[in-house]
């Protein structure tokens, strides 16, 4: 019998590509691991940074309000001699809600703590081109500290306020 050419068994692969594959993918992952991990750093960078303004604006908007309800306090005649009567404080921390101070409104659970405004006595303000024309006028100065979501967070704002008689 006459043997016919015959299909091999195997194809041989060259001996210089053996395991490539495997290298290359394992290149692949790590790079994409690489770049999901740096991505998630930033992504939670950016939520805290967001969180952080969130509670800066909670702070400032409680202190505009504690800013509002000082000056509606001082408007009050009788307020008004009470703040003329006042010692001047220097650090939010001592002020108790007590009058001169005050505690604003309960606000929002959001806060840490509600803001407090505290009013000073009056200082004189003169203003004029001439002697002539030279006018005096009282004002106050309204201070308010409040906090935002964290302790941490906190804001103290200063208005000068002008009576209406």
């Amino acid at each position: 019998m006459k043997r016919i050419n015959s299909i091999p068994r195997f194809v041989a692969m060259p001996a210089g590509q053996r395991g490539a594959t495997l290298i290359i993918a394992l290149i692949f992952l790590l790079l994409m691991t690489l770049i999901g991990v740096t991505s998630m750093q930033s992504t939670t960078l950016q939520e805290r940074m967001a969180g952080n303004t969130r509670d800066r604006n909670l702070a400032l908007q409680a202190a505009e309000a504690g800013l509002r309800e000082g000056e509606n306090w001082l408007a009050t005649a009788a307020n008004h001699v009470t703040a003329e009567t006042a010692t001047a404080l220097t650090d939010p921390a001592t002020w108790d809600g007590s009058s001169p101070h005050g505690a604003a409104a309960d606000f929002t659970p959001a806060l840490a703590s509600n803001p407090v405004f505290y009013v000073g006595p009056s200082t004189q303000v003169v203003y004029g081109v001439s002697s002539s024309s030279m006018t005096v006028e009282d004002f106050y100065p309204v201070t308010a500290y409040a906090e935002g979501g964290a302790d941490t967070t906190a804001v103290i704002l200063q208005s000068m306020f002008k009576r209406i008689n």
